[in-house]
């Protein structure tokens, strides 16, 4: 008896297109444009003899029962996900199995019919080396209902495995009957792990059915979306399964097969990330992270060009599926690979956030650009003592200054100044306490503390020691790598936070694009120029300016605008955070970014140190690698570097030039006071 799809290998696949990218530029109106090309089959080799074997029992291959006609689903490949300009991060491929085919045996006990399955797969095995097996159960009710189907049975711990076209030549005289090559499609992800946590992996919609043949099965396992983008648009990508009708004599002849409709490849997912973008920012956090995330977004239009994490894993190891001991080894890692730290992770923004507090206290017109504190070494609020980093007193600064320095208790005094709605006010205006919108299932929220939470949940609003805490990124407040990045964005462009854009466009098959996910802001942020311009100066000073946080972040190409951050993370484990964000150049924002570095228990972090130069390398490479007619360079070629603000630091009592503190003057730290609310915030 011939199988009745050995036609799948041949015309099916053939006939069914798999997707394939060229990579063509796409500027950010242009469309893609993809093309298709049909799969290809591995060339056949002419097969050496086998040494004939025996089997337990010979079958009749005379079918004694009724006809059958049988109606199947063939699936469809899944569409491809490609970068910005083409280059494929899924694709599919052609992939075969070994399969068992039940003959119709007239008379035949159970025990027959399981021997006669036994000695097929023993034969198998003893020429390839291995032990694949099926159970009697399983046996016996494949032959019960779906003898005239295929039954897979190179199968280990769960999972299909392929065969190779060497292991095929092997078998030479064994296929064609008793054992048959099964294709099926299965997906392959041509850049291993990059892009891991956004790309997602596949897995069985439903186990291929046991009982009676019923019209509409599926030839071969279907496969679903179960993270990323592949479980966001699994809609767009799964196509339309193809339908075969195959015909049986009586006797159990195959009389016909007809297609009755070809599978429709899925569509194209057209992501905004760059390769080589993404490329960059993860090998830079595995060269020098144990964990770590790096997110960089188009200012002018708000897509995602890199959005990495680390550690990942390679998404092959997913397809078809992931073994058992290797998925509990995954989840068991306590650096946690499979955790998309870039939007899904939730951290202590730490001293990323003053640029939020500068700009909510410049906006409550309690601070302006001229107004001076004192930056010293500590400062006493209520019963409590809150360091600065510095463990000497830097003198009386303003705004500028104090971001340049990040100066904690300058920080202090200005969001106690200035009032909680106003740090907290902007900080929502600023996109943090809300998901982003990208289309990605678990995107963390954040948290911004607001008088009306604090109210609501504490009882009071809130108190002078949690706005201490928030206005230098601490106590309550958390943000994702993401919503840290999209505040620059929006600070960089001054007037709207514009919306993450991660898809660009949904194509069909025919190139035509399906749906187009156009530019579009998120929110007008409308930031007071002159106050802008005054952050904008503190952070040029950071990377820039004489005694800034952030100089290892500087390249030659283009002027950074920036802002370290150290955080206090897991405390019992003595972790700290790192940070450095800010976008360039500085005169015309392009690009907004954000890093975040965890430190490993007991070391010694700053945003200066392990996060600023991690922005380096990856701007570094991003434009010493790209063609000299790349248009960023060329957009970015006239644009005039910032003036550096060096002001001075007033070392004499603010009160001797006439500005009056807001606030009772700093107290050294008094003996006797231990535990908690002595500890020392990280240096920023």
């Amino acid at each position: 008896m011939l199988l009745p799809f050995s036609l799948l290998k041949s015309r099916l696949c053939r006939a069914v297109l798999c997707l394939h990218a060229t990579a063509l530029p796409l500027t950010t109106q242009a469309q893609v444009v993809l093309k298709a090309q049909p799969v290809v089959d591995e060339p056949k080799t002419e097969a050496k003899p086998a040494e004939p074997v025996k089997q337990d029992l010979k079958a009749s291959w005379q079918t004694q029962k009724e006809a059958r006609a049988l109606t199947l689903s063939v699936p469809a490949p899944r569409g491809q996900i490609v970068d910005r300009h083409g280059v494929p991060f899924a694709q599919n491929r052609a992939a075969n199995y070994l399969a068992l085919v039940m003959p119709y045996m007239e008379g035949a006990s159970e025990a027959q019919i399981t021997s006669f399955a036994r000695s097929t797969i023993d034969n198998v095995n003893r020429v390839l080396g291995k032990s694949w097996s099926l159970s009697d159960e399983k046996v016996l009710l494949h032959y019960k209902h779906r003898r005239w189907l295929p039954l897979v049975f190179s199968v280990e711990e769960g999972l299909n495995v392929e065969i190779t076209p060497d292991m095929e030549e092997k078998l030479g005289p064994l296929l064609g009957r008793s054992v048959v090559i099964q294709p099926a499609y299965m997906r392959h992800y041509p850049q291993g792990g990059t892009a891991c946590h956004i790309i997602g992996y596949t897995g069985k919609t439903r186990p291929l059915p046991t009982g009676p043949i019923v019209d509409g099965d599926p030839v071969f396992e279907e496969m679903e979306g179960r993270e990323g983008i592949e479980a966001a648009f699994d809609s767009d990508l799964k196509g339309q399964p193809g339908i075969v009708n195959v015909l049986f004599s009586p006797d159990g002849k195959r009389l016909a097969e007809d297609v009755r409709r070809t599978p429709s490849p899925g569509r194209n997912v057209v992501l905004s990330i760059d390769y080589n973008f993404q490329k960059y920012a993860e090998n830079a956090l595995k060269k020098h992270t144990t964990g770590g995330a790096m997110v960089i977004m188009d200012v002018t239009n708000g897509d995602i060009l890199a959005m990495a994490s680390n550690p990942g894993f390679d998404l092959n190891e997913f397809v078809p599926g992931i073994r058992a001991k290797r998925y509990e080894e995954l989840m068991k890692d306590p650096h946690l690979p499979l955790f998309p730290r870039s939007f899904r992770g939730e951290y202590p923004p730490a001293s990323t956030f003053k640029i939020v507090t500068a700009l909510g206290a410049l906006d409550s017109g309690k601070v302006d650009a001229k107004t001076y504190y004192d930056c010293d070494t500590a400062m006493e609020i209520g019963n409590r003592v809150f360091h600065n980093w510095n463990k000497e007193g830097e003198g009386s600064m303003t705004v500028v200054t104090a971001i340049k320095r990040s100066c904690n208790t300058w920080f202090y005094r200005a969001a106690l100044e200035s009032g909680a709605p106003f740090i907290s006010n902007m900080a929502m205006r600023l996109g943090f306490g809300e998901r982003t919108g990208i289309p990605l299932k678990a995107e963390g929220t954040g948290f911004v503390q607001t008088d009306a939470w604090t109210l609501q949940n504490l009882g009071s609003k809130m108190q002078s020691g949690d706005l201490a805490n928030m206005a230098i990124g601490q106590g309550r407040v958390l943000a994702t790598p993401l919503q840290v990045c999209q505040c620059m964005a929006g600070l960089g462009d001054g007037v709207r936070i514009p919306q993450p854009r991660l898809v660009l466009q949904i194509q069909d098959m025919a190139d035509r694009v399906v749906m187009a996910y156009e530019p579009k802001d998120r929110k007008r942020i409308d930031l007071n120029p002159d106050h802008r311009q005054t952050v904008i100066n503190g952070m040029v000073a950071v990377v820039n300016g004489s005694g800034g946080t952030g100089h290892a972040a500087g390249i030659k190409h283009a002027e950074i605008a920036g802002k370290t951050g150290t955080a206090q993370w897991k405390v019992a484990k003595d972790q700290n955070l790192a940070w450095f964000t800010g976008f360039l150049p500085a005169g015309k924002p392009m690009f907004a970014f954000a890093v975040v570095y965890e430190g490993e228990p007991g070391e010694d972090v700053s945003g200066g140190k392990k996060a600023a130069p991690i922005v380096r390398e990856v701007f570094t490479n991003i434009f010493e690698k790209a063609p000299a007619d790349d248009p960023m360079l060329l957009a970015m070629k006239d644009v005039p570097k910032a003036s550096i603000v060096e002001e001075e630091v007033i070392e004499k009592p603010v009160e001797e030039i006439g500005v009056a503190r807001p606030v009772p003057p700093p107290q050294q730290p008094k003996k006797g006071i231990g535990g908690f609310f002595r500890r020392l915030f990280g240096r920023d």
